[in-house]
């Protein structure tokens, strides 16, 4: 019980921790990595907070600025749409960052991320009321609030990467931006396998309809 309490207790003060980071980024993310004030456990509380406050907010936000329908609306979609950018993030900057000897490990680059994120999970729940009380007319608000949260989690990520990677500047911006282009071409691939995989499947289907026949 006592074991318990105290793997609770160490969640709840890495997640209280994440409120540090977002405002003292530098410090922040280096004692994530140094003193290991974040885990990977902290990191997935975080990602199931996002995907909870995401799709929330694009099933019941007001209906001036909700576009869903809840009956054509697949929650499987919904979590992948989140979780699939996220691992491909973090495994294309990891294979990245590695050839150009980054420090960072994967569980590094997955917490940081999702440290990092953390503005874009704390404005969803004001967004999503202030979308039931303003009208068209007033829904550069909610732009504008977008804007700064994604700027905002944006600025956390790069430091984060350069302080775990102890890259320069220019090197992070540099590994950013082929992380970015590595994660088009890995999702290309994946297209790829799953289009063969499916062509093959109807194939083999197909002939074993014809030998039943």
């Amino acid at each position: 019980m006592e074991k318990e309490e105290g793997y609770l207790m160490t969640l709840i003060n890495s997640l209280k921790y994440s409120f540090y980071v977002i405002f003292h980024p530098f410090k922040g993310f280096w004692d994530l990595k140094h003193e290991r004030k974040g885990t990977v456990k902290s990191a997935g509380v975080l990602l199931a907070l996002l995907i909870v406050v995401f799709t929330l907010r694009r099933q019941t936000a007001g209906f001036i600025f909700n576009y869903q329908t809840i009956q054509k609306t697949n929650i499987i979609s919904e979590v992948l749409n989140i979780i699939i950018p996220v691992f491909l993030w973090c495994m294309a900057n990891f294979a990245i960052t590695t050839l150009m000897d980054g420090k960072g490990t994967l569980s590094d680059i997955f917490i940081i991320t999702l440290y990092a994120l953390v503005p874009l999970i704390l404005v969803q729940i004001p967004v999503w009321a202030i979308s039931h009380m303003i009208t068209l007319d007033e829904k550069d608000l909610i732009y504008l609030i977008d804007a700064i949260s994604i700027l905002w989690s944006a600025f956390l990520l790069f430091i984060g990467l350069k302080s775990i990677h102890e890259f320069s500047a220019l090197k992070t911006l540099i590994t950013v931006a082929i992380a970015i282009v590595g994660m088009v071409v890995i999702s290309f691939f994946a297209l790829l396998f799953f289009s063969l995989i499916q062509q093959l499947y109807n194939f083999l289907l197909l002939v074993y309809m014809d030998i039943r026949m």
